[in-house]
């Protein structure tokens, strides 16, 4: 029963991996610059219009002139059409391991899969800049500590707008000013609106899919999910206090985060977008207006995180940025797993050490419950002789065989459920254990021992998989065989299945499904000696 137990739950995870990989469709991402953007309070009077579903064409042409800044953990290019961030590469991590040339890139400005970041100001009277202007093309970080860059345009000549965007070293954030200097002689109204566009994940495993698409927290509902289909069939469109937007990633996310000065409240919205029939995906926040006086001046200011879902440099940032290290619904428990692999990180500097002793500490605090499911099975393989006697006593009549297989449990005093309360009860905390290993980017190119060079990625000598498929067998031999004959031989096929299957699995999720299955072995050889011998 414990080897049936531990097939089917394994059995059951992986058609949930294939069954969310079935939904995620491949589309190409473009980027409209047309600002569709709902009303919002006025300095002057209350205005606001109900969401509605409408897909945005995008009309307006781009110049493709851009301006390149470059820190030690950013390269970014900044378009001169409206400051929109176009494109942005992580130097420090890799597309693809053994590369040492091609980095992440999150935000593009390629035709046919845009994705692009954009803080903008709008007014009710007067039109944003169309151009802004720049003193360099280039601008570098070097040996300073901090790198702001200063984009200028003009609002129909009566009002400016300064963009600045402030760098610094060994983060992946990015502080967003805007400047807004009223130079008319009459009052003008102004709102900031930041914005997120992007199109599906193309570039995903298919047997390991996690989410790809829009969040969003804030202070009443705090993390939400917002699907590509959800737009593509309704906007949404919602009031809020505290909060951030985000496109979220395998390893990865871009998100537009509160500053310490900006608006408490906010507008938060999605848009469909449209150009040459293709559709993009938006997720848009906009402030209240604010009126400006002739000569006054007002800066809008936000932050843009573009990185990788690093637990220690997210954390802090914005509250429940980390949960966009998606644990599905078992974060209550996948989130401490991770706090404690990370210690034990910190004691032996290797990921694939700290995999193998955090199965052993959760096998330890197992321990009894695994004990108690063990000594049931050793229980029952003890009867194995007489229940295959039954069998042949009995042959087809099922109804005799199990009320004389039930008299035997009940003279030898053996609970044929009794090794399976046990395991269930660790199911849910091997599953979290998954996803922690699954969505850690800490673990992304992260080297284990010889062979293994990535823990993200699948084992290249496929030692680890056959590894797992021997342990499986190995348990097998150890548990009662079932009485059926068919479904002893379909026991038998499923280690060779899953040695299949988990040869594509990253090398971290088999590290840690070899070493469980080890020490489940070890103790229950144990415990059989002593039972059945």
């Amino acid at each position: 029963m414990n080897n049936r137990i531990f097939l089917y739950s394994s059995l059951f995870l992986v058609l949930i991996l294939l069954f969310d990989a079935s939904s995620n469709n491949v589309s190409q991402s473009i980027v409209s610059s047309q600002p569709n953007i709902p009303e919002t309070s006025s300095a002057s009077n209350q205005k606001n219009i109900e969401p509605k579903q409408n897909i945005i064409k995008s009309s307006r042409g781009s110049s493709n002139k851009n301006i390149e800044v470059t820190t030690d953990t950013l390269k970014v290019n900044i378009s001169l059409d409206d400051g929109a961030i176009v494109s942005s590469e992580l130097l420090k991590y890799l597309k693809n391991f053994g590369s040492s040339n091609e980095k992440v890139r999150l935000l593009n400005n390629t035709k046919g899969s845009r994705y692009t970041a954009l803080a903008n100001v709008q007014s009710q009277e007067l039109d944003a800049p169309m151009k802004y202007t720049s003193v360099k093309t280039k601008y570098s970080l070097e040996d300073n500590n901090k790198l702001t860059v200063s984009i200028q345009g003009t609002a129909s000549g009566l009002t400016e707008v300064t963009k600045s965007y402030t760098f610094t070293r060994n983060s992946h954030l990015i502080e967003v000013q805007q400047l807004v200097k009223n130079t008319s002689n009459k009052k003008i109204e102004w709102r900031q609106y930041n914005t997120l566009s992007r199109g599906e994940e193309t570039e995903g495993n298919v047997m390991l899919y996690t989410y790809t698409g829009a969040a969003y927290f804030d202070s009443e509902d705090k993390f939400n999910k917002i699907d590509f289909s959800d737009i593509e069939d309704e906007s949404f469109q919602k009031e809020v206090k505290t909060s951030w937007i985000s496109m979220i990633q395998h390893y990865f996310f871009t998100a537009w985060l509160p500053s310490e000065k900006g608006s408490d409240k906010k507008t938060i919205y999605t848009r469909l977008l449209s150009e040459d029939n293709k559709n993009s995906y938006q997720i848009g926040s906009v402030d209240n207006y604010i009126a400006l006086s002739p000569g006054e001046s007002y800066s809008f200011d936000s932050k843009l995180y573009i990185g990788p879902k690093v637990q220690a440099e997210i954390t802090d940032l914005a509250p429940g940025l980390a949960l966009t290290v998606d644990y599905g619904v078992l974060t209550f428990l996948a989130a401490p797993l991770f706090w404690i692999l990370e210690k034990i990180h910190l004691i032996f500097g290797n990921w694939g050490w700290s995999i193998i002793m955090l199965t052993i500490l959760i096998k330890i605090v197992f321990f009894k419950l695994s004990e108690a499911s063990y000594k049931s099975m050793a229980k029952m393989k003890k009867l194995t002789p007489r229940m295959t006697a039954l069998k042949e006593r009995y042959g087809d009549d099922k109804k005799q065989f199990s009320e004389a297989l039930m008299k035997i449990y009940k003279e030898e005093k053996v609970n044929p459920l009794g090794g399976c309360l046990p395991i269930l009860i660790q199911i849910p905390v091997f599953i979290a254990l998954y996803w922690v290993i699954i969505e850690s980017v800490e673990m992304r190119h992260a080297p284990f021992i010889g062979w293994i060079e990535d823990l993200s990625s699948a084992d290249p000598l496929y030692i680890l998989p056959v590894l797992m498929g021997i342990s499986m067998y190995a348990q097998q031999k150890l548990n009662p065989a079932p009485t059926d004959p068919m479904q002893a031989k379909i026991f038998l096929t499923l280690p060779f299945v899953f040695t299949f299957l988990f040869a594509t699995f990253p090398s971290g999720l088999v590290l840690y499904w070899v070493t469980n299955n080890i020490l489940s072995i070890a103790q229950q050889y144990v415990i059989n000696k002593r039972i059945i011998t």
